[in-house]
């Protein structure tokens, strides 16, 4: 008997789930689209991020500091606070900024700040009802990564 209470809690419970999932699931059916969309324009942001950091390793290297070779870039992966909203990190020792790609239509970046304290300063750019202007937003990112190497390289 304890058996088959044991399996209609399981049932029961999968019932909940199914329940749970299909009111998620029609919430959000329509938004695939854009959250793809915002997906690809984080990986080409942080592929722009790469090249920025490629170029600042191969002037410190030029100048004779390979060393100063310590910034990290974090993959693409969810927002750490909204499922239609993709995020990388950039860090240098505790210093970090957020680049999140959000599916309606905003790119926000976020910092430098240092970890552990509150985030900010946000900066959101808006592109609905179109493709974003690359341009402004490579000119942001370069922007980003130029204020968290100053802030992170102060001592």
């Amino acid at each position: 008997a304890a058996g088959a209470d044991g399996q209609r809690g399981l049932m029961m419970a999968a019932g909940r789930i199914e329940a749970v999932a299909s009111e998620v699931a029609a919430r959000e059916a329509g938004r695939a689209q854009a959250r793809q969309r915002a997906r690809e324009l984080a990986d080409w942001l942080r592929q722009r991020m790469l090249s920025h950091r490629a170029r600042f390793v191969a002037a410190v290297n030029a100048a004779g500091a390979p060393h100063l070779d310590l910034i990290e870039i974090t993959a693409v992966e969810p927002d750490d606070k909204s499922i239609r909203a993709f995020q990388f990190k950039i860090r240098r020792g505790r210093y970090e900024a957020v680049v999140v790609s959000k599916d309606r239509g905003e790119v926000m970046m976020v910092g430098p700040f240092k970890r552990g304290q509150d985030e900010g300063p946000c900066h959101p750019i808006h592109h609905q009802g179109g493709d974003p202007d690359r341009e402004l937003l490579a000119d942001h990112i370069e922007t980003l990564l130029s204020a968290l190497i100053e802030m992170s390289f102060t001592k």
